[in-house]
């Protein structure tokens, strides 16, 4: 799942607009399996940013991908990265956003 170029700007202006609007740059990607499908949120400050704004979700929405593009660009910083449960598959990954 990654984002076509006109989504992903449209990702990057929704994650600066809730970085400034929640006055964090603390950014929290959670990925786990849900009855044998995958789910994964974005949070900050603990408010969920996929049902607070208007990010792409689903098959067509963001993922992993997205957000190592956004360390390629500079624009994120990982700062924490679990291992993967082998059996929940749960992982959390935090980020700081830099480029504000």
């Amino acid at each position: 799942m990654a984002l076509n170029d006109i989504e992903f700007e449209k990702f990057k202006l929704t994650l600066k607009k809730a970085s400034e609007e929640l006055e964090t740059k603390e950014l929290e990607y959670y990925s786990e399996w849900v009855y044998f499908l995958p789910s994964h949120s974005l949070k900050m400050n603990d408010v969920s940013l996929t049902h607070e704004y208007d990010i792409p979700t689903g098959w067509d929405g963001f993922g992993v991908e997205d957000l190592n593009k956004f360390e390629k660009m500079e624009f994120l910083v990982k700062t924490f990265e679990s291992d993967e449960d082998p059996i929940t598959f749960e992982k959390t990954i935090k980020y700081l956003i830099r480029k504000c």
